[in-house]
């Protein structure tokens, strides 16, 4: 995949490919995956899918028009997310409804909510200056705890939360939507869900939904476990080839990017998914495999193991109803892609890693990967900008750094034609023609010297014009950090006011 870059302008939309190739690449997918030689815990795939979208459409409450219906996929944590991250929901309403299907999201509550704060621009009237300020809706936990489980802590700063971010946006200029669809709940994530999910109805954007968490109790996702449990010596082997190719090709160092290798220790092998405490947070399982029973046990406890039955049938009967295991973000994706849906709809993060994906459906399923689609969007908070740039603040850097040490620059007509400052210019322009080579460090030393006493006897006549410069440098300079902040593509979408936020989410429906 081409390198991407999320848009900088306002208004900018990244689709890779474009909404018109989508189609046709729905059409692929399918023909790839529908397939009888690759079978998963048993089954051939061509069933095991239509068993898979049968059970989870039912489980989010519907009913495509027709079972052959295509099935388009999107997902995201839980969080209250930009509007380019929001786009990909309206895009796939509108692809959805495009090709006669069924828009599914999938709501990532298994992932782990990073922060109990929004960020709000602050703006200082007196000057160019603006800055981020974090307002807490809830009080932090000891250990991060997935969505799915993180109850809300101190109810009154939840519910309050509005009123105290109130001061902070009171100079915006425009009324954010934040205090209209603020409401109470018991669970974080499901606060964030009936928000985004309200909004995504008022403004005509309908697709089915479903948690993580809740398809991580079907069978159809059991009988995918059992298969990779039964079969983790390769599927490790495969996994951790795919992530060290990916850090190889992509220069990267980190033992956690794109994810983890998964470990072992002796006959016990880490699998790729997340268990359930059931106390709000998840731990790495490890399983290892005597005869036809599994062993398992966490990462938290490595002392305890529980045996589960190896038996096909029995582990499909026992782990949906007792045990909880969520797919990590590659695992999702491999599940989603190949065992669920037609096609899926990244973001650009989630793109770039499903590189590795592709690499994991090629070399161990054996067969192509389905195609997907990237896609972002930036729009920016209509806050009103500072008139510098970027180039700007160039431009004022490189005169004040001329006035140090390319004074002649700016000489006025006068001061040019001084017959001491020709003199100068010359002794300057002759050292810049006669610079010796590096690899003669005694002469480049003294040359060096020379040249910085020269242009102190040039200084002197365009001492008049720094103080002006600097304060100008400054003064761009200030004003470009506060048009950072102001101009940030991440802000939450409940600080947009509805009359620009709606229009440019609901092009998506009509893609």
């Amino acid at each position: 995949m081409p390198k991407l870059r999320a848009p900088t302008a306002n208004g900018e939309v990244l689709a890779a490919p474009d909404f018109a190739a989508v189609p046709a690449l729905v059409e692929e997918n399918r023909r790839r995956l529908d397939r009888d030689d690759v079978e998963i815990g048993g089954v051939p795939l061509r069933e095991f899918r239509a068993q898979t979208r049968h059970e989870v459409l039912e489980l989010a409450g519907h009913t495509p028009s027709s079972p052959d219906a295509p099935l388009i996929l999107a997902g995201h944590q839980p969080e209250l997310s930009h509007p380019g991250v929001w786009a990909k929901n309206f895009a796939l309403a509108g692809l959805a409804k495009k090709l006669g299907g069924t828009g599914l999201n999938l709501i990532v509550d298994n992932d782990t909510l990073k922060s109990t704060s929004l960020p709000f621009p602050e703006i200082d009237r007196r000057g160019p200056k603006a800055h981020i300020q974090g307002v807490s809706f809830d009080r932090p936990t000891a250990r991060e705890r997935t969505y799915a489980g993180r109850q809300v802590v101190d109810e009154e700063m939840f519910r309050t939360f509005p009123e105290r971010a109130a001061a902070l946006c009171a100079n915006w200029g425009f009324d954010p939507l934040l205090a209209h669809v603020w409401r109470p709940a018991a669970n974080v994530g499901e606060a964030f869900t009936a928000m985004r999910k309200g909004a995504e109805c008022a403004w005509g954007c309908c697709n089915a939904e479903i948690a993580v968490s809740r398809i991580s109790y079907t069978v159809a996702y059991a009988r995918f476990l059992w298969h990779i449990f039964n079969d983790i010596s390769r599927f490790q082997d495969v996994y951790n080839a795919a992530v060290q190719r990916y850090r190889q090709a992509n220069g990267i160092r980190s033992a956690n990017h794109p994810a983890p290798e998964l470990a072992r220790d002796g006959e016990w092998f880490e699998v790729p998914f997340w268990e359930d405490t059931g106390r709000g947070n998840r731990d790495r399982p490890f399983i290892a495999i005597e005869g036809y029973t599994f062993h398992r046990r966490s990462a938290l406890d490595p002392a305890h193991s529980i045996p589960i039955a190896r038996d096909r049938d029995q582990f499909l009967n026992y782990v949906p109803k007792y045990l909880g295991f969520f797919p990590r973000a590659l695992t999702l994706t491999l599940f989603a892609r190949v065992c669920l849906g037609d096609f899926f709809i990244h973001g650009i993060g989630g793109g770039k890693y499903d590189e590795v994906t592709d690499d994991i459906i090629r070399n161990y399923f054996g067969i192509e990967p389905p195609a997907y689609q990237v896609l972002s969007a930036t729009l920016h908070l209509p806050l009103p900008a500072f008139p510098a740039t970027a180039a700007d603040l160039r431009r004022a850097e490189r005169r004040v750094r001329d006035l140090h040490w390319n004074p002649e620059l700016h000489f006025t007509s006068a001061i040019a034609a001084d017959p001491d400052v020709e003199a100068f210019v010359c002794q300057k322009e002759l050292l810049t023609t006669h610079e010796p080579p590096l690899t003669d460090r005694p002469a480049r030393k003294n040359w060096y010297r020379r040249l910085r006493a020269v242009n102190a006897d040039l200084r002197p006549y365009v001492a008049d014009q720094l103080p002006a410069a600097e304060a100008e440098r400054d003064r761009i300079r200030a004003e470009v950090a506060a048009n950072a902040v102001l101009r940030r593509r991440d802000y939450p979408w409940v600080l947009y006011p509805e009359a620009t936020l709606r229009p440019f989410l609901q092009q998506f429906l009509s893609v």
